[in-house]
C-alpha cells in the first residue's frame, strides 16, 4: 500500500523485495532537511527509489547528495588521464557521449572497457578504501523507448537473510579483497591493458563479505565483481566461495530492473544494501544517452572496512 510519512508518497514495487517509486520531489527550491531525511529513510528501507520526470539539475542533484555526506569526485579519474565533458568534479559521466560530445564507439578503448565492466554486478566504490554510500543517477537525454539501457538491482539483504545459518557462520569473518582491475579484467579478457595484470599484486580494498546494514540492522552480502579473493584463503578457494555467493544473490527473486522512461527520471540506491549493474541495449552506438551519477561516501562504521582511514586515497580508471 502507498505510504505517506510527511511530504513524500512512497509506492513499493509489487512483486519485488526491493524498490519503490517516490512522488512529491520538487527540485525548484532547495530540498528541505525534513524532506531529504524522509527520502533517505525510505531509501534505506527499500534499497532503491525511482522518481519520474523530475525537474532535477546537476546542481540540485549535488545539493541533495551533499546533505547525506561528502561526495566522491572524478579527480582521481582525471589523474588517470580520462577527459571529461562535464564541469562539476562531483558528477560521474556514465553516458555514451565522449568529451567531444560524440557518441562513443568501440575505438574508445577506455570508455568501452568501463562500459563492459559496469555491466557486471557490483556496489559502487567497493574497490576503494572508503566505499560509496548512496548513488543518485539522473536521465538528461534518452534514446527512443524500447532500446534498452535499464539498470538492474539485487536485494543483497534478503539474499543474506535467506542463507542457511551454517553458511552465515562460515562467512561471518571473511574479508573480501577488492580491486577495480579485477572487474575490468573479467569484462575485457582479451584487452592487453588488463590481460596480464596479477590482481594479488595491486592495491586492494578490504571489506567484509557479511555485514550489518547499519540504518536497518539487517544483514547484507557485500560481494560483486570487484571482489578478487578472500583474505587468508587460497585464491581459488576464495573465488569458489565468492562465486557460490554470487550465484545465490543473482537469483531472479532478488532482482529488480528499472527502466528510464522520461528525461528527469532520477534513481537513488543504497550501495550498502543492494548490488546493481548497467545494461547495454540496441541504442548503443546509434543514439545519445546522457546519464549522470553522483555518489556519497558511506558514513557508517563499515565505511572503511578493514582499511586504514589514514591511507584512503580513492582509485581512478572508472
Amino acid at each position: 500500500m502507498p505510504g505517506r510519512i510527511n511530504h513524500l508518497t512512497i509506492l513499493p514495487f509489487e512483486g519485488h523485495t526491493i524498490g519503490a517509486e517516490v512522488r512529491g520531489l520538487d527540485f525548484s527550491n532547495p530540498i528541505p532537511d525534513a524532506v531529504s531525511d524522509e527520502l533517505l529513510a525510505a531509501l534505506h528501507k527499500h534499497g532503491v527509489l525511482v522518481a519520474r520526470a523530475t525537474n532535477v539539475t546537476d546542481d540540485t542533484m549535488i545539493a541533495l547528495g551533499s546533505k547525506w555526506g561528502p561526495l566522491d569526485n572524478i579527480k582521481a579519474h582525471k589523474k588517470a588521464g580520462r577527459a571529461f565533458r562535464l564541469a562539476a568534479d562531483e558528477i560521474f559521466d556514465v553516458s555514451n557521449i565522449d568529451a567531444d560530445d560524440r557518441i562513443i564507439t568501440e575505438e574508445d578503448e577506455l570508455r568501452t572497457s568501463s562500459k563492459r565492466g559496469n555491466t557486471l554486478w557490483h556496489a559502487d566504490g567497493a574497490y576503494n578504501p572508503r566505499r560509496s554510500g548512496v548513488s543518485i543517477i539522473r536521465a538528461v537525454e534518452l534514446p527512443p523507448k524500447g532500446l534498452g539501457g535499464e539498470t538492474e538491482f539485487l536485494d543483497s539483504r534478503t539474499a543474506y537473510e535467506d542463507l542457511p545459518e551454517a553458511k552465515k557462520a562460515e562467512i561471518q569473518n571473511y574479508v573480501g579483497m577488492n580491486t577495480l582491475l579485477w572487474n575490468r579484467k573479467q569484462a575485457n579478457p582479451d584487452m592487453p591493458a588488463f590481460a596480464n595484470i596479477d590482481c594479488t599484486q595491486v592495491p586492494l580494498a578490504k571489506h567484509r563479505i557479511a555485514q550489518i546494514h547499519e540504518p536497518t540492522g539487517r544483514g547484507n552480502l557485500y560481494v560483486g565483481s570487484y571482489n578478487h579473493h578472500i583474505e587468508g584463503l587460497p585464491v581459488e578457494e576464495g573465488r569458489r566461495i565468492t562465486d557460490e555467493l554470487m550465484a545465490h544473490v543473482t537469483q531472479e527473486k532478488y532482482k529488480l530492473a528499472v527502466h528510464y522512461e522520461h528525461v528527469g527520471d532520477v534513481v537513488f540506491w543504497d550501495n550498502t544494501a543492494v548490488l546493481h549493474r548497467a545494461t547495454v541495449g540496441a541504442y548503443d552506438g546509434k543514439y545519445r544517452r546522457d546519464m549522470r551519477r553522483i555518489s556519497t561516501f558511506d558514513g557508517s562504521r563499515w565505511a572503511y572496512g578493514e582499511n586504514d582511514p589514514a591511507n584512503s586515497e580513492q582509485v581512478g580508471l572508472k
